[in-house]
């Protein structure tokens, strides 16, 4: 019992060695310096080629139908083509539209659930049972039942919501 202290004591002191090492002892560092030469063959090469310019950003240009920027009829054939029988877009939004139902599964489970199973039944004795005195026969007897089941689970942990907030996010990746 006395090795078993002993052997986490020691523990207990490396941990809290490393953590003072790693949290005073590198606070300390400063990056070196490095000597850059003006002579770097490279560093100027493309700029000085033919073709390339400074990039200029098209925030005010078309986002839905890009290819219309090209003012080809041929390239908008092809792309109306390819976007009616595109199977990886149909794929895409069967997964967007199983994410959205998946939202509304989980939602449900967040309200109480009710339930009913009615049942009807009739008896009757038979008049041709042997063994059966004919003046206890009757007309038979029914019952009508009509239960009525209620039920709800009170997220006390947060099953069910985070289940919601998983199938949002999992819609929110399929939608992207």
């Amino acid at each position: 019992m006395e090795q078993d202290n002993e052997t986490l004591w020691r523990c207990s002191r490396e941990c809290r060695w490393i953590s003072h090492v790693r949290l005073h002892g590198w606070s300390r560092y400063v990056k070196p310096t490095v000597p850059v030469t003006p002579n770097f063959a490279e560093a100027q090469a493309w700029k000085e080629e033919d073709g390339w310019e400074v990039a200029q950003p098209g925030d005010d240009l078309i986002r839905g139908k890009w290819w219309e920027l090209y003012g080809d009829a041929t390239l908008n054939e092809i792309e109306d083509q390819v976007d009616s029988s595109n199977q990886d877009l149909k794929i895409a939004e069967a997964n967007l539209r199983q994410a959205r139902a998946a939202i509304r599964f989980n939602r449900a489970a967040q309200a109480p659930t009710i339930g009913s199973s009615p049942s009807i039944s009739d008896i009757r004795a038979s008049a041709n049972k042997p063994y059966f005195p004919s003046s206890s026969v009757n007309n038979g007897s029914g019952d009508f039942i009509l239960p009525l089941d209620l039920s709800y689970e009170v997220d006390l942990w947060g099953r069910v919501r985070r289940s919601v907030a998983a199938a949002r996010q999992q819609a929110q990746a399929r939608r992207s």
